[in-house]
């Protein structure tokens, strides 16, 4: 079987445990790294380059590695690789769930039947989605979250590590929700929620 290659844009303490998922995969190889840190020489043994091209390894698939969701939403638009999927052997992916382009789903998350995850979204570790769940681009569910049914979840927004959004809630774009926080209601563009139940204590919209 043919080894897929990769690039990891970002060099940072998110990148290895990307790079980890990587190596976890005996058909997947990291080609390169790109960072623009000069201090960061390579990537637990793999090169970094401070410069990216589109010209270097050009059969490989591109992954931003980086755990800001807006970062990574403005270096999507300077990629000119194809970007890849990452999936750790141990977490489970539902056949009839679907992972966008440039995402990656770390060790031991769980997406149940029906759901969809947008484009370069991290789903952390441990994390949990259940069934018909709706997840926009670039966003990211921190390690023991868990999302209850049919959540769904707007552009760029962040959900904190073990924080709980209850069924059918619908959250904005841009939104972040604290570590711990109890969603309960649905939230606007641009909010941020604490506490359990979960408050909204700034918001400031989408833009």
């Amino acid at each position: 079987m043919e080894t897929t290659k990769f690039i990891l844009i970002g060099g940072g303490g998110h990148a290895r445990v990307v790079s980890s998922i990587i190596e976890a995969q005996e058909i997947s190889q990291l080609e390169a790294v790109f960072d623009l840190n000069p201090k960061i020489e390579t990537l637990d043994g793999v090169s970094v380059y401070q410069k990216y091209s589109s010209d270097l390894f050009p059969n490989a698939s591109a992954i931003i590695a980086i755990g800001d969701n807006r970062i990574r939403k403005q270096l999507a638009q300077t990629i000119n690789h194809v970007f890849g999927v990452l999936i750790h052997s141990s977490a489970s992916l539902d056949r009839l769930s679907s992972v966008g382009g440039g995402s990656v789903v770390m060790q031991r998350a769980v997406i149940q039947r029906g759901t969809r995850v947008g484009k370069h979204g991290i789903i952390n570790t441990a994390s949990s989605i259940d069934h018909d769940c709706v997840l926009g681009d670039f966003v990211h569910i921190a390690p023991n979250a868990t999302l209850c049914g049919g959540v769904v979840i707007g552009d760029e927004t962040f959900v904190g590590a073990g924080a709980v959004v209850l069924p059918q809630i619908k959250i904005g774009k841009r939104v972040t929700v604290g570590a711990g926080a109890v969603v309960t209601k649905n939230i606007p563009d641009g909010a941020t929620v604490v506490g359990n139940p979960g408050k909204i204590i700034t918001s400031y919209g989408a833009n």
